[in-house]
């Protein structure tokens, strides 16, 4: 039982340091622009450091019979803390201070590490991480009219905040069993992480485009419009314009600041009309334009190479071209033509 279980402890705290390790990269790279405080970036890093250094730590607990020590704990709170953090910078604006809640909470936390016993210590940051996982999940409801994109992520952050109550409750028997009950802990609370980071994996393939809806969302919900004095139907006709007539999408380069220049807008306005005119964001709708574009050269140019239809209608590289297809149309490029040149030659 001792070496099954040791087994489990060890392929658990290898996959989440892998596991880590790629969000961490991640983070550094594809989600570098997303608009994030720096405060709730570094959140981040401290919460996949600290989740990687708890596994860690649970592959120790089980041969000792010794219960999780103070530092066990503060690893504990950290990681609780960041996770906190990092979702608060998530949902709302990066300008928007602390309220008494969030101080209260993340307060509570640091106190239980710092000051009561360590098991009760273990016992208490996870009570107070369900409390986290909860009030973010309360944070995603109040998305107004963009909650539908969120369901899935609704769902997951009340599993997290069920997930930490459990393992505030098991922390609790822990005390009272003893070593083996601290063995049972470290055994389930590993399989718990690794089942955490697996959904957050799966959440980020399967929706690509997560930090763009997330920051169109929150954008939506706090901010006061930026086109009050704006005529919004006259921008909108002139931003299609833009897209269908002029073809602007072709270009490699185009930023949202190019296309606030050709808007008369600022950015920020500009952000906005695609956001509630189009339901989309800037990238998303760039994106939308250059694969329709694709998907008609495809079938009217059909001795073009996908790499050159590709970078007619503005994809910098064919992975990105690629990505982007298969996001919308479920195909490659190559799948696509084919499959519509057999159709049309059948018909």
């Amino acid at each position: 039982m001792q070496i099954d279980a040791k087994f489990w402890l060890l392929l658990s705290a290898g996959f989440s340091l892998g596991a880590s390790t790629l969000l961490l990269i991640a983070f550094a790279t594809v989600y570098r622009s997303f608009a994030l405080a720096r405060w709730a970036r570094l959140a981040g890093n401290v919460m996949l450091i600290g989740l990687a250094i708890t596994q860690l730590l649970h592959t120790q607990i089980w041969p000792t019979l010794a219960p999780p020590s103070r530092g066990y704990a503060v690893i504990l709170a950290t990681q609780s803390l960041g996770f906190y953090l990092l979702f608060l910078g998530v949902l709302r604006p990066k300008t928007q201070p602390f309220g008494l809640l969030e101080a209260a909470l993340s307060a509570a936390t640091i106190v239980s590490a710092s000051l009561l016993p360590a098991a009760w210590a273990c016992a208490a940051v996870m009570a107070c991480g369900t409390l986290f996982a909860t009030h973010l999940a309360t944070l995603v409801h109040r998305l107004r009219s963009q909650r539908r994109w969120f369901v899935l992520e609704h769902r997951m952050l009340l599993a997290f905040a069920a997930m930490a109550a459990a393992i505030a409750t098991l922390g609790a028997f822990s005390w009272a069993l003893g070593a083996y009950g601290w063995q049972h802990f470290a055994l389930i609370y590993s399989a718990l992480i690794s089942l955490s980071f697996a959904l957050v994996i799966y959440l980020l393939l399967r929706f690509p485009d997560l930090t763009d809806k997330a920051e169109v969302a929150v954008q939506q919900s706090y901010v006061v419009s930026s086109l009050q004095k704006v005529d919004r139907a006259a921008a909108k006709v002139k931003l299609e314009h833009l897209f269908t007539t002029e073809k602007i999408y072709q270009d490699e380069s185009l930023s949202l600041s190019k296309l606030a220049l050709l808007m008369d807008l600022s950015t920020h306005q500009t952000s906005e009309l695609i956001n509630t005119e189009f339901d989309c964001s800037f990238s998303q709708m760039l994106r939308r334009y250059r694969v329709e574009a694709a998907k008609a050269m495809l079938i009217n140019e059909p001795r073009a190479s996908v790499l050159s239809v590709g970078l007619s209608v503005g994809f910098g590289s064919q992975s990105n071209f690629y990505l982007a297809f298969r996001e919308l149309t479920t195909q490659n490029p190559g799948q696509y033509r084919n499959s519509l040149l057999a159709t049309s030659r059948s018909s």
